[in-house]
């Protein structure tokens, strides 16, 4: 899958290193096996997040290490600086990449200026509201490429079914003017006969999901997650955008070791 791919899915899916009755939410992720490592690969495909983009089905990659504090994998980096498993408040700092894109993965984006990879550095809040968690994130750009700022607002509610475990959540979204336009903004030197000018501003996009895992042996596990988002129109309304309605859905396996 062509990398402008996880424009979206970035804040459609959760990280899903799951196993049933054991998955605990953190730095609003979805995590498990704690103080362990982990390895997987899910197939995945989506809606067209970018008009005539060349692909919408692919594979993902993760893996590294889930610790009680400490967590990195191939998604973000985060460590708590507040709070312990058993407190109501937990605090985190993290890093995070942003994908960029190439102007030659969409027909819509020809003739563009490549987008650059950029990396953000944020803070999160997670408050344990009995079984569910309401989890706050806010990030800046730190690279100096869109130079704007994200925030996030998911409750997520784990829970137990028997045969595995099931994350339903739900969120709100915001992308600043700045992240907006840089990813979804014309410029006039970009501007052609179907793709007007257009400057974005900063909007929200409202998000619905779940994660599922099936544990297959004591470190193997089969995962499915699913989420729709709808974007605002300070996103949606550009020409280079295929729809407001976004969602994308995974089929994977991990290791835990």
């Amino acid at each position: 899958m062509k990398k402008i791919c996880f424009a979206i899915s970035a804040i459609l899916l959760s990280n899903s290193a799951l196993a049933a009755g054991d998955t605990y939410i953190r730095n609003g992720n979805i995590y498990s096996h704690q103080g362990q490592f982990f390895a997987g690969a899910s197939a995945i495909t989506g809606s067209e997040f970018y008009k005539g983009q060349d692909h919408k089905t692919g594979v993902l990659v993760n893996g590294g290490y889930h610790g009680e504090d400490f967590n990195a994998d191939l998604s973000s980096i985060n460590y708590r600086f507040l709070g312990s498993n058993e407190s109501k408040f937990n605090f985190s700092a993290f890093v995070v990449a942003n994908p960029g894109f190439d102007a030659s993965d969409a027909d819509s984006l020809k003739g563009m200026k490549d987008r650059k990879i950029s990396g953000d550095l944020g803070l999160n809040a997670d408050i344990h509201l009995g079984q569910g968690t309401l989890s706050s994130k806010f990030k800046h750009d730190v690279t100096g490429v869109y130079n704007g700022y994200q925030a996030d607002v998911t409750y997520y509610h784990p829970m137990n079914i028997g045969f595995a475990d099931f994350v339903p959540y739900a969120g709100v979204h915001y992308y600043s003017k700045d992240y907006a336009n840089y990813y979804t903004g014309v410029s006039k030197s970009e501007e052609t006969a179907k793709r007007p000018a257009y400057k974005a501003e900063g909007t929200f996009a409202y998000k619905v999901g779940y994660a599922l895992v099936m544990p297959i042996t004591e470190h193997l596990d089969i995962t499915q997650s699913t989420g729709y988002s709808r974007l605002g129109s300070g996103m949606a309304d550009s020409p280079l955008v295929g729809s407001n309605n976004q969602w994308a859905t995974t089929l994977g396996i991990n290791y835990s070791f």
